[in-house]
């Protein structure tokens, strides 16, 4: 697990050598017209979608650390050959692998932090990869400035050369012994279970249980089982899995799509699950509840990024420069912010965490709109500053919680392509809220907030409702599970409906 977050880290620092430069870094790299090196991004982008959804595809076909690794490969390629890039075409093809590979980065490194975590320490290493990405991308920042000055034109050069290194390095540090799996990638099942099958453990019933034990570290190591599809006859046993814990316990049920009869229960999820591939996921009705809502805050994470900068100039009337600072500020807090944080929640089910997080990103949204009221000077500064903290701590509660529900929510059989659709959330909110955002505040600027602090809103109060048809160890992950540990299982485990 150690060599995953060095690389991670040394992946964040390289990143951040150029994120904050993109479009001048690559203009003083290629030598290209500015209005070239913006459209052919733009293009790029807008290509570098379509890797989303195929990554999802390719880590439940492989493996998430096959693909993370990949993911590393070409962009450390594309960022070598970007000094010689030397027209449009060359850009386009260029920037878009590099796109391509940072949006298959982000599924295939949340699958990948699932199956090397289970339980409560899947939340802790969310929480600790946020943080080490935050203090990496600040540094990378530091550097870049630091190496422009130094070198000038020929800085932007170095900076492409150590991001490219600093790629392969990742994908070295992912290659190491050291980062086996807990479970197989797609079973699920623990290293070991694969090669030693076991006699199927009796039902507490007597009955011997009709569906295989699937998947492993879902949620906490858990998996969820189902009647084989096409099963027929009106109430037939549900299924479940036998628990590894002392005086047995109850099982997950699931009820197999496509079943005739009158069984009462619930859906599950068996071995082919990836035959259906995204329509199965689509037609999840819980997981894609959680989407919908995990789109609303990821509108508000862009906030800071996206929206305030033109709040603040345009509509408050406060100096560019001061944006650097909240955001220096926001950055340093959720560096230093997210592990206290993350210990406070580890009592409390992710959904209600989420829930909590939406609460507070409202109360940022009202602290924003009211500070147009406050009249100009060190007052409204004040009001700004104390909005962004807020906006922070919003950001704090929602981070690892978020990551760690999607995952435990996830079949292990197609994890990639669950957290793909989970991942696109930002690509949407990438693309809708520059011109959103921007309409807002030109046609009215509380219109902004109040359409946020409601989607807002109307996420948390869906979040509540979902705690109870998302799969029940998803939802509250035993707090003392460490990553490579097996938590014990509650005797009573709630389906997972669609």
């Amino acid at each position: 697990m150690r060599p995953f977050l060095v690389g991670m880290f040394v992946d964040a620092l390289g990143n951040g050598l150029y994120v904050p430069l993109t479009l001048l870094f690559i203009q003083q790299v290629t030598g290209l017209p500015p209005a070239t090196v913006g459209l052919g991004v733009t293009v790029a982008a807008g290509l570098g979608l379509a890797a989303n959804p195929v990554a999802g595809v390719l880590i439940d076909r492989f493996d998430a650390r096959t693909v993370l690794v990949g993911t590393y490969v070409i962009r450390a390629l594309g960022f070598a050959v970007y000094p010689l890039v030397d027209g449009f075409g060359p850009l386009i093809a260029i920037a878009a692998v590099i796109a391509a590979g940072d949006r298959a980065y982000y599924p295939a490194s949340s699958s990948y932090v699932a199956v090397i975590s289970e339980g409560g320490g899947r939340d802790r290493l969310y929480a600790t990869q946020a943080t080490a990405r935050n203090v990496a991308f600040g540094l990378g920042g530091l550097l870049s400035a630091s190496a422009v000055s130094l070198a000038g034109q020929t800085g932007f050069t170095v900076i492409a050369l150590l991001n490219a290194a600093s790629f392969a390095l990742a994908a070295t540090c992912l290659l190491l012994p050291a980062n086996r799996p807990l479970s197989s990638p797609r079973t699920g099942k623990r290293r070991g279970e694969e090669t030693h099958p076991t006699r199927p453990k009796e039902h507490p019933t007597g009955e011997t249980p009709d569906a295989r034990r699937l998947e492993g570290p879902v949620g906490g190591g858990a998996s969820d089982v189902g009647r084989p599809e096409g099963s027929v006859g009106g109430g037939a046993s549900d299924v479940g899995r036998a628990e590894g814990s002392v005086g047995g316990g109850a099982s997950d049920v699931g009820r197999a799509e496509g079943s005739v009869g009158g069984g009462a229960s619930s859906a599950g999820r068996v071995e082919g699950a990836s035959k259906g591939g995204y329509r199965r996921v689509l037609r999840d009705g819980p997981f894609m509840g959680l989407v919908v809502a995990e789109q609303a805050f990821t509108l508000a994470h862009l906030i800071l990024s996206v929206g305030l900068p033109l709040y603040a100039v345009s509509v408050l009337e406060l100096p560019p420069a001061l944006l650097g600072v909240l955001y220096t500020v926001n950055t340093l807090l959720v560096a230093a912010g997210q592990m206290p944080v993350r210990h406070v929640q580890r009592h409390a089910r992710r959904t209600h965490a989420m829930a909590l997080a939406g609460g507070v990103f409202v109360v940022a949204c009202g602290l924003y709109a009211v500070t147009a009221a406050v009249p100009a000077g060190l007052a409204r500064v004040v009001v700004l500053v104390a909005a962004t903290l807020v906006f922070t701590l919003a950001e704090l509660l929602h981070t690892a919680p978020a990551a760690a529900l999607a995952a435990g929510a996830a079949p292990a059989a197609m994890r990639g392509r669950y957290l793909a659709i989970h991942q696109m959330t930002w690509a949407v909110g990438q693309v809708v809220a520059p011109a959103g955002f921007s309409a807002l505040v030109v046609l009215s600027p509380p219109l902004l907030w109040a359409a946020l602090g409601t989607l807002l809103a109307l996420a948390a109060a869906g979040l509540l409702r979902l705690a109870a048809r998302l799969p029940a160890e998803a939802v509250s992950a035993p707090a003392g599970t460490r990553g490579g540990q097996r938590p014990r299982r509650n005797a009573r485990s709630a389906p997972h409906e669609s």
